[in-house]
């Protein structure tokens, strides 16, 4: 499946599994006619990129938790609208 490199084409990648898509199943991200990344769904969606003093970093994938501490040991909120 060719899609339109996105932000963040691991997020993509689970929503597109969430919806129903097969793990297996061939994802390549481009810019115009240029293939940028190239893989599995499930590759995608078993990683995420974090920011890092020497750019951005793919680790594996780490749900969001609410009941997370900050960096100042602070418990993190809900947002504000």
């Amino acid at each position: 499946m060719r899609l339109e490199i996105t932000e963040d084409c691991c997020a993509a990648a689970r929503k597109l599994i969430a919806m129903g898509l097969d793990e297996a199943t061939l994802l390549e991200f481009c810019r115009g006619e240029m293939v940028c990344l190239r893989g599995t769904a499930r590759a995608f969606a078993s990683r995420m990129v974090v920011e890092t003093v020497n750019g951005p970093k793919h680790v594996p994938y780490r749900p969001f938790d609410g009941k997370a501490k900050g960096r100042v040991g602070k418990t993190v909120g809900r947002p504000v609208r």
